[in-house]
């Protein structure tokens, strides 16, 4: 039940809803504003299924890499061997994701630079676009390497900023 007359809530102190009503809830709100940035206000609370996207995005990334490196195109010099790199720990990173309940999200942020960097080292070198002599559905998986890259960066980004969360987290909402 809440006291509509508080002294506490009248003077601008309102930690309802944290833990021994000790903690401000409006930690966000930078000094001087009323509210906090839009994209605050955005919480999804559905961590397993971030766990399985977060897991997928970097599995598909990871077949795509294996896909170009099978393809016999050579985009720089030894861009097979980094290919496979990359093949290799998304595979660890899934298996890990799966099996355990580690927080590995990090290591994601690393396959997802690393592929970045092999897509834009293929931009200067000889990449499998149609104009360049490759099919088109090589074109596009090797353009899913750097869709897949940007989509896991903006995951990342949105976990960290507090908007999605992935298990073993929860975000303790309260009706």
């Amino acid at each position: 039940m809440e006291d509509k007359i508080s002294p506490a809530l009248r003077a601008g102190v309102d930690f309802r809803g944290t833990k021994n009503a000790t903690q401000p809830v409006l930690e966000h709100i930078s000094p001087g504003k009323k509210r906090a940035p839009l994209l605050r206000y955005i919480r999804i609370n559905l961590p397993k299924t971030t766990r399985l996207l977060l897991i997928a995005v970097i599995a598909v990334i990871g077949a795509a890499s294996a896909a170009v490196a099978l393809s016999n195109h050579e985009i720089f010099p030894f861009a097979t061997p980094l290919l496979w790199g990359v093949f290799g720990t998304a595979l660890v990173f899934v298996a890990v994701g799966l099996l355990s309940a580690a927080r590995i999200w990090k290591w994601g942020v690393v396959i997802a630079l690393i592929s970045l960097l092999i897509y834009m080292g293929g931009l200067l070198g000889n990449a499998p676009y149609v104009w360049n002599g490759a099919s088109v559905v090589f074109a596009a998986i090797w353009n899913l390497t750097l869709f897949a890259s940007i989509a896991y960066l903006v995951l990342f980004w949105a976990l960290r900023y507090g908007m999605i969360v992935a298990a073993p987290d929860k975000q303790n909402f309260m009706d």
